[in-house]
């Protein structure tokens, strides 16, 4: 019966459910058809292609036989660009049966842009089985077809006009071979030496090794560009640290640890941190510091810290609602106009982070003005992913700003290293508008960079505030209304930029953190955060613009994220999924009571993320592993159809249908979209992001096309279906390690019931016990105490 006279109970916890061993595990059938695409060439067009290829393949061998002797063991490399259709596994594979000589040989090496491979040959006699294999086009049929372009690998040279004083970032080509890429290395150091190049090396990750250089001649440029692992040059991108801010007037209770009481630390990765009054006692006793002391500022850190700790009362807002951390002062950034190479920095980074194993959670507002590439990821970003993966730890990242609001210019996309995987990243948005800003309060800050990353990566992941601006007018200033912080003299200041939105959402990771009773666990709490953000309700943007402004919008509080009430429920699914196989429960706890005209109806969001596999080789397919989630309805279980003598599965469901497929929903647009309750959650992307390790979908049942409704029709059953997919360089390298792939993932799914009639969070519990799902309370801790120094103060900015 419904509850709608009862008031609802707003403090129940979100549960824990686990699969029922191997009652829910299903065994991957095997599929593929022997048929040939429609798109393979004839006899002809395949004989003009050798022609070509032939000769590409005969300037490799001029290349091999111009080597000098110390440099005959470098592998030459060639570049293979593929057809748009040819992407897929199969016509990969069967591009791979061009060069390799046995079958657990895997020459691709990595890609530099999109459908283009880099493919080693390793010696003459290699390059010479290579020839003869597309000198017979049509036992290589498929292969070939599936080529545009076989060609030498050139690298890339991006030389500023004047050298003096610049830095120069040199990569080499990794051939994913330990003992091969180290010899390379050696050779490439002496060659620097020879030509009295300076050289700092640095290991952003463990397969990319990038080498600092300062040339002072043209002539010694040249030799490095000759060396035969170069993969590319370009100038080294700098980073920094900077303030945009306003006076403010207020006072702020100084808050002061409980004697005796254990608070979680939080890293702050920043310019340093100034022990003023409200911030002494909270400054974790060991620090990092890597700046020297006449390069010191420590403005930004101490502003950065102090809305870590700070935030809620500096706005007089409960938007984290927890707010007791020891800060742990690493000190990487130096001054305002000082300059730090992106290698100088990943490499305090990886020493800060490493020195304090148990610091979990870490805040990284700083960053530089270049944009995040297109297609590949990051070399700022790779290496951020790497530390984190190392240590076991999560970053708070700010997305960057840019000013190209002033000049009434497009948004820049997100700055390098916010196109980190890993990473949660934060964008600004605006917490109230001034007269002289641009935007509505809620709406993305102008300054805040946008989405997407590479390969259409939703970044930013979220958002929060950050404040305003407004671009001249009148002959005036730009202007700025920032949040509120600390200054470096204790007072207040309003400062604006994702450097300090950034910070809220690492002091809401410290809070859940803290709650957390099982301990630290960075894809459970990226999955929290990022399955309670929501939009505001008056936020006009269209659903695309949102996503690359606000990401999947601002989180809840510590509270609201970790609590809800009994006409809904948050159910969070922890595992892990191995190659071969998938997960399928065909009896999902989906309410019954949520029932109306014979149809289901109520409201869904389901946030999947996955701990994806990564390759810093393979550029725009950085990302080596997916998942794909599905969530529905089907009439009953049968015996499978399969045409196998032995089905892998011997029953499966009939007349499935996935609530989630885009297509299934009719487009509201105009008021109609706006003046629904459920805008501030709608989220279904057409395209929803093959090889992305975070997605969400929230959907409403009652905007399923008529034509879909059939599958509402009650009594349906309900599953909840997950797939893991490996790209060809995983499975290839984890053919040769022996190693068995698999991936974890985090699932939260909230099922709520729009007009607040029944209660779902019991109806949804009786369900998992009655189909014998083992489920419990998320295990919570109490709160942490503080103490105000001067009581009488209201806190209130």
């Amino acid at each position: 019966m419904p509850n709608s006279n009862k008031m609802p109970d707003q403090n129940l916890p979100i549960k824990i459910f686990y699969k029922r061993g191997q009652y829910d595990q299903r065994a991957t059938e095997g599929m593929g058809s022997k048929q040939l695409p429609k798109w393979i060439q004839g006899p002809a067009e395949l004989a003009a292609k050798s022609e070509v290829f032939q000769q590409a393949l005969a300037e490799t061998a001029t290349d091999f036989a111009n080597r000098p002797m110390d440099k005959a063991f470098i592998p030459v490399v060639m570049k293979v660009a593929l057809r748009s259709q040819a992407l897929s596994k199969k016509p990969r594979a069967a591009v791979g049966e061009l060069f390799k000589r046995d079958k657990s040989e895997y020459n691709f090496i990595g890609s530099v842009q999109p459908s283009e491979l880099l493919v080693r040959v390793d010696s003459p006699q290699h390059l010479e089985f290579i020839t003869r294999n597309v000198a017979r086009p049509q036992d290589f049929q498929l292969g070939m077809s599936a080529i545009n372009e076989l060609a030498p690998f050139e690298p890339m040279i991006e030389l500023p006009q004047d050298l003096a004083g610049t830095v120069l970032k040199a990569k080499l080509i990794c051939f994913q071979q330990r003992h091969l890429d180290e010899r390379i290395e050696a050779s490439f150091e002496a060659t620097l030496r020879q030509q009295e190049v300076m050289f700092l090396k640095i290991k952003y990750t463990s397969e990319l090794t990038v080498y600092e250089l300062q040339p002072t001649t043209l002539d010694a440029l040249q030799a490095v560009q000759g060396f035969e692992a170069l993969l590319s040059i370009t100038p080294t991108p700098v980073y920094g640290v900077g303030l945009d801010e306003a006076d403010a007037a207020a006072e702020i209770s100084v808050k002061v640890p409980v004697p005796g009481q254990d608070y979680p630390t939080i890293g702050i990765l920043d310019s340093g941190i100034e022990p003023i009054d409200h911030l002494r006692e909270w400054i974790d006793p060991r620090s990092y510091v890597a700046v020297a002391p006449e390069d010191l500022d420590r403005s930004h850190g101490t502003s950065v810290a102090s809305i870590v700790l700070y935030g809620d009362e500096l706005q007089g807002k409960s938007w984290v609602g927890h707010g007791a951390y020891k800060l742990l002062d690493a000190t990487v950034f130096p001054r305002r106009g000082k300059a730090l190479t992106e290698g100088e920095l990943i490499n305090r980074i990886k020493e800060a982070i490493a020195r304090f194993p148990d610091v979990k959670i870490w805040n990284l507002s700083g960053g530089g003005e270049a944009s995040c590439p297109e297609q590949d990821f990051s070399d700022f970003g790779k290496a951020l992913d790497s530390i984190q993966d190392l240590n076991k730890v999560l970053i708070s990242k700010s997305a960057g700003n840019c000013r190209n609001f002033e000049q009434f210019l497009p948004k820049a996309r997100i700055a390098r290293a916010a196109d980190s995987v890993r990473s949660l990243v934060v964008a600004s948005m605006a917490h109230y508008q001034g007269p002289d800003d641009d935007v509505n309060e809620d709406w993305p800050s102008p300054f805040s960079r946008s989405g997407f990353g590479p390969n259409n990566l939703a970044k930013p992941d979220i958002a929060h505030y950050g404040g305003n601006s407004g671009a001249p007018r009148n002959g005036q200033k730009s202007s700025y209304t920032g949040v509120n912080a600390f200054s470096l003299a204790g007072g207040i200041v309003q400062l604006a930029g994702t450097s300090f939105s950034t910070p809220r959402i690492t002091a809401l990771l410290g809070g859940i953190n803290q709650r957390l009773a099982d301990g630290f666990d960075p894809l459970l709490l990226k999955t929290l955060v990022v399955h309670s953000a929501s939009y505001p309700p008056a936020l006009t943007l269209d659903p695309i613009t949102r996503l690359k402004e606000l990401g999947y919008g601002r989180p809840g509080s510590v509270e609201q994220i970790l609590h809800t009430n009994q006409h809904e429920i948050t159910i969070i699914l922890r595992d892990k999924l191995i190659r071969g196989g998938y997960l399928e429960m065909w009896d999902f706890p989906f309410p019954e009571e949520l029932i109306d005209n014979g149809h289901y109806y109520g409201e869904v969001i389901l946030t999947l993320v996955g701990a994806t596999r990564l390759d810093g080789t393979q550029g725009a397919e950085y990302c080596q592993s997916d998942l794909k989630v599905s969530l529905g309805t089907y009439d009953r279980i049968i015996p499978s159809t399969s045409k196998r003598k032995r089905p892998l599965n011997p029953y499966q469901k009939e007349n499935g249908h996935n609530l989630l497929l885009p297509d299934s929903y009719g487009k509201l647009k105009g008021s109609k979209y706006l003046s629904s309750p459920f805008t501030r959650e709608r989220q279904l992307r057409k395209y929803e992001g093959k090889y992305h390790p975070v997605k969400k979908f929230a959907i409403n049942l009652d905007e399923l096309l008529k034509s879909k409704k059939v599958g509402l029709i009650a009594p349906k059953k309900w599953f909840l279906k997950l797939e893991g997919l490996f790209a060809q360089a995983a499975e290839s390298a984890a053919a040769q390690t022996g190693e068995e792939l698999s991936q974890e993932f985090c699932i939260a799914i909230t099922i709520r019931d729009p007009r607040q009639q029944y209660d779902v969070y019991s109806s949804v519990t009786r369900h998992l016990t009655a189909s014998n799902f083992q489920h419990n309370n998320i295990q919570l801790r109490n709160q942490v105490p503080v103490q105000l120094r001067n009581e009488s103060d209201s806190g209130e900015a």
